[in-house]
């Protein structure tokens, strides 16, 4: 179900503060999330933010009801049981949803979610839920949150820049964001002089505010 302005459809079950960061986010950068969790008093307060459902997503009809194959991606931000994290986990894996992102509590936990086929394990002390979002869009290959307004993304290279140099694509001028760096497939990182030409499998190291990032995206 991915969308033709490069949104995903991503399904985020259990509304911690986790969980909430991730779906929150995915929702604020205009994805097609929709958030499950089995406690109504938790529903009711986040369904005026984000498209929310109350479920019980350990129960194999819930996960039917709700088609979770239809999504791209799941996220399973459960965190305080890890038995309805990894049942509802394999629910969703034999549903046929295969890119499964999965929170772990513990070494152990993680190892499990591993065995039954997570794609993702996010140790959730580590990574924060907005950068999670990010990465979870598919629209960054990594995502770095600097003190204030800045952040520090690596994207493939967008379409309307690629085969330009730096200067002639006026990344700056443009779109206020500054090329820090790029990898090439099988060659050594280059710093972003303005000769360098962006190639389409390049990884960009760029860095500015969310919105300019976004822009220049978005061509």
């Amino acid at each position: 179900m991915a969308h033709t302005n490069g949104s995903k459809s991503v399904l985020v079950v259990g509304l911690g503060r986790f969980g909430s960061s991730v779906a929150a986010t995915l929702n604020d950068m205009g994805q097609d999330v929709l958030a499950v969790d089995n406690d109504p008093e938790i529903v009711a307060r986040w369904s005026a933010h984000i498209p929310v459902l109350q479920a019980d997503m350990t129960d194999a009809m819930a996960i039917e009801q709700i088609d979770a194959a239809q999504f791209d991606a799941a996220v399973v931000a459960i965190g305080d049981s890890i038995e309805a994290s990894v049942i509802t986990a394999g629910n969703l894996l034999d549903a046929g949803l295969t890119d499964l992102w999965a929170k772990s509590v513990s070494a152990q936990h993680a190892r499990i979610l591993r065995r039954i086929g997570a794609r993702h394990v996010i140790n959730a002390e580590n990574d924060a839920g907005k950068r999670i979002g990010h990465l979870v869009s598919g629209n960054y290959l990594d995502y770095i949150e600097i003190e204030g307004m800045h952040t520090v993304v690596k994207v493939h290279t967008p379409l309307h820049v690629a085969g330009k140099t730096i200067a002639e694509a006026q990344v700056h001028d443009r779109y206020g964001i500054i090329v820090v760096g790029v990898k090439s497939p099988g060659r050594e990182f280059q710093y972003g002089e303005n000769d360098l030409v962006m190639r389409r499998n390049d990884e960009l190291i760029i860095a500015g505010k969310q919105t300019q990032i976004d822009k220049f995206l978005a061509g």
